[in-house]
Order: structure tokens, then sequence, then C-alpha cells
């Protein structure tokens, strides 16, 4: 197969991403506030508890499919016979998840409370599983992608703004995120034929599968329950309120995050390839290449997001939010942390097929994390979230740079990231100064983000730092 261009698909991911922040920037706003901190809340906490549950139908299968396919994308009878092994362990796992949603509002009166939203929901865990992902990932089909969810989340802005009208009508809302996220899943068997035949008799080996697949899965459950203990928790122990005004305070710190990390992550299915071929030197250098672009764009943007926190309060959920700002500030540091674990992840431990280390580190990161939530809610409240996950998001990569420390740590690469700390902190003063001045909100964004972003640019040039002058270069190609 034809090695597709490793810009198109950082550029189509980048632009998915995109669709991903945009979606929210025009739908978060207008819900927020027809629906209200408690009804934000309630959606909120349904899709928290729905989280544990597609993690249990997912089985870990996304990373480890997509890591395995693109070895084989080239054979299109051993890719067939792989996918289809995929499906029948998720067609089971499917299966026990819904099957244990159910038991859970015999255990959880609480549950009961939130029945019908939580119905609602669940249907994602069928979409997700379904969904072969993964089989797009491997073969690099970024355009296909990309399209797809562009045109799921432009008819879900249409719902939205013609049946989300009233505060009732967070059932609605919740159907409609449903329908946003994976509705597209749907299409992809259609799609799908294009690389599997699944008319062909193959003798399935499932076995093979089942211990790495079971590795994968406790990651992906350790991670899955870090990234959303945090709401759950402020659910029982703070309620609707709480989590509402938390849900504000992380809403653009996760769609920044996915911006940055969808980039870095679309060079898994190549970094395994390349691995896989031998080719250690040309693996080498993509390292060292995007991790010095993942400092480059996360460091500015943990700053800019620090500085503009009371004005995204106000422009993404309205007044009414405003005790979350100083837990939106606080969780701006978690850019730069999730960005630098996501490259590690996609790029070195899982390529390397070091999954049980991975596996180790975000058991103990959960562990960490359930205590200090539990100690620091029940301090602080929502505050005390934040500080939590923090903390945890700090120490998951720390824990992981120790395999990963002899392909990253080289003079070149400390030269480079301590450029774009020189040209953040620059920047991060500069637009500080300015913010008294301007009072509205919207215009405020405006003039920080442009100012802001061309102070780094300039400072980043001036100091000639590679990924400036790489990006550069790039668009000089496309101007002529």
């Amino acid at each position: 197969m034809k090695q597709k261009s490793l810009k198109r698909n950082a550029a189509l991911n980048f632009i998915k991403a995109l669709m991903n922040i945009i979606f929210p920037i025009i739908s978060f706003p207008y819900a927020s506030r027809i629906l209200m901190p408690e009804g934000i809340g309630k959606v909120n906490f349904a899709n928290s508890i729905i989280e544990y549950f597609t993690m249990i139908a997912i089985l870990g299968v996304n990373t480890y499919a997509a890591r395995e396919a693109s070895k084989i994308r080239d054979d299109k009878n051993k890719l067939s016979k792989f996918t289809k092994e995929i499906l029948t362990l998720n067609f089971f796992s499917t299966f026990i998840a819904y099957i244990l949603f159910i038991l859970c509002f015999f255990f959880f009166e609480k549950l009961n409370e939130y029945k019908i939203v939580l119905l609602i929901c669940s249907t994602k865990i069928l979409f997700y599983s379904l969904g072969t992902n993964w089989l797009f990932m491997a073969k690099e089909e970024f355009g296909y992608i990309t399209l797809r969810q562009t045109i799921f989340q432009v008819l879900s802005l249409i719902f939205l703004f013609i049946f989300v009208r009233k505060s009732e009508d967070y059932l609605i809302y919740a159907g409609i995120g449903v329908f946003a996220n994976v509705g597209a899943n749907i299409f992809n068997f259609l799609y799908a034929r294009r690389f599997i035949d699944f008319k062909a008799k193959i003798h399935l080996e499932l076995k093979k599968h089942i211990k790495p697949i079971f590795t994968f899965f406790g990651t992906s459950c350790a991670g899955k329950i870090n990234s959303v203990l945090d709401t759950t928790m402020l659910g029982f122990l703070a309620g609707n309120v709480s989590v509402g005004f938390y849900s504000a305070a992380i809403k653009v710190n996760h769609m920044v995050v996915e911006l940055i990390t969808s980039t870095v992550s679309s060079f898994l299915p190549r970094t395994s390839y390349l691995l896989e071929q031998k080719q250690d030197n040309e693996y080498q250098k993509l390292v060292s290449k995007i991790f010095k672009i993942t400092f480059f764009f996360s460091l500015p943007a943990t700053a800019g997001l620090f500085i503009l926190s009371r004005p995204l309060i106000l422009i993404f959920s309205g007044s009414r939010y405003i005790p979350a700002t100083a837990t939106m500030q606080l969780l701006s540091l978690l850019i730069l942390l999730q960005t630098i674990n996501s490259f590690l992840n996609n790029l070195i431990i899982t390529p390397q097929r070091k999954e049980k280390f991975l596996l180790y580190a975000q058991l103990a990161a959960l562990f960490l994390n359930i205590t200090l939530n539990y100690i620091f809610i029940s301090r602080w409240g929502v505050f005390g979230a934040g500080f939590a996950t923090l903390i945890v998001e700090l120490t998951l990569p720390s824990i992981k740079l120790i395999p990963a420390w002899r392909y990253i740590w080289n003079i070149e690469n400390s030269i480079s990231i301590l450029k774009s700390f020189t040209g953040s902190l620059f920047m991060f003063f500069a637009i500080y100064l300015i913010m008294p001045y301007i009072h509205s909100p919207s215009l405020c964004i405006a003039i920080i983000t442009i100012t802001g972003t061309a102070i780094y640019a300039i400072l980043e040039l001036l100091m000639k730092n590679e990924p400036a002058i790489m990006l550069l270069e790039i668009l000089r190609k496309r101007i002529k």
C-alpha cells in the first residue's frame, strides 16, 4: 500500500479535532443557558456513568487493534480475519456490558433518579464497540473519519437549536449528544467492505488476542475511570450543581487537549508500522520531531487558557458559572500534562509493546485518584476535584517517562523545549498586561488570542525554534 502523507494525516486529524471543538463551542453555551447547571449536571453525570460500561464493551480493543491491524494492513485476507476476530470478541463484551448496566439499577438506588437519561446515553455502548474506528485508523483513512464526523455534528447542531428550547429538554440534549459523537459509527460497516471481505469463510482464532486485549482492557479501564472519576464522585458527594460548575471549568480544557492530542495519536499506526519493518532510524526521527511539536503547541495553549479562563466561562456558560473560574485556571495545566501523556502512550509505550508498564502506571494513578478525590472534594468541592485531577495527571507522565527517557532526551530536544517555554512565558506576561483594558469577554478572547499567537510566533521564529521553522516552510509551500 502506498504510504500516505504524515502531514496530511495530521492535518485531517487536526480538522477532526477542530470540529470536536467547534461543535461544543456552539452547542455548550446555548445548552448551558437553556438547561441551567442542574440540567447540564444530570446529563454529564449520566455520561460519566455510561463511560464505565462503554469501556467494558470496547474491551481495550481500540489501541490494540489499531496497532496490530496497521502491521497487516496491506494483506486483505489477514486483515479480514483479524477484523472478524475482533468484532466477535466485541459482540460478547457488549452483551456483558449491557447485563451489568441493567444490574446496576438494582444495586444503586441513586441511579434510578437518572433512569431515562441513562438509558438514552447507554446507546453509546453499542455504537462505540461496533464502530471499528480502529480499522480506519490502521488504514490511515483520516479523510473518511473527518468527513463522516463533520456531517453528523452539523446535523446535531441543527437538531439542538430546533428541539432544545427549555430546561426540561435535557433528555433531548442527551440524545443529540449521542447522535453527534457516535451515530456515524453505523456507517462504518458499509465503508469497511472496501477493505474487508465479510463473506469469506475464515477459521477464527480468538484465544491469541485475549491476553493482550485484557492487558489493554485493564489499562483502558483505569484510564477511563481516571478521566470520569472526578465528575462521578462530585455527583455523589456534592450534587448536580457542582457537576455543572465542574463541567463548565473543564469543557474548554478538554477541547484544547483533544485538538493537540488527536494530532499526536494519528502517528500511532505509522510508528507501529516503522517498528514492524525494522526502520529504527526513521522511528527515532519521527519521535523526536513530534516530541518537540508537542511542547511547541501545549505550552502556549496552557498559558493562554489560564489567562482567558474568566472570559471563556462567561462566553461558554454564562455569569451563573463564574464560581468555576478558579478551577478552570487550575485545570489549564492539564493541557501540557495530558498532551505529554498522549505522546508517551501513542509514540513510545504502545508501539514498543510496553502495555504492561502502561497498565501498572494507570492502576497506580487510579488508586491515587480515588483517594485524593475523596479527600479534596469533601473539603473544597469543585476546586478539590480539580486539584486531585491535577496531581494525578502530573503523576502519570512522570511514571511513563521511565521507559521513554532514552528516546526523547537529547540536547536538541531540550533546547527546543526551552525556546517554547521562553516564548510562552513572554507571551503570558504580555497578554496579562493587556487584559485589564478589555472589558468585553468576546472581544477579550479575540484580541488576546490573536495578539498572543502573534507574539509567540514571532519569538519562536526569532529564536529559530525547529517546529516554528518547519511550520513556516509548510506555509510557504502552500502559498506557492
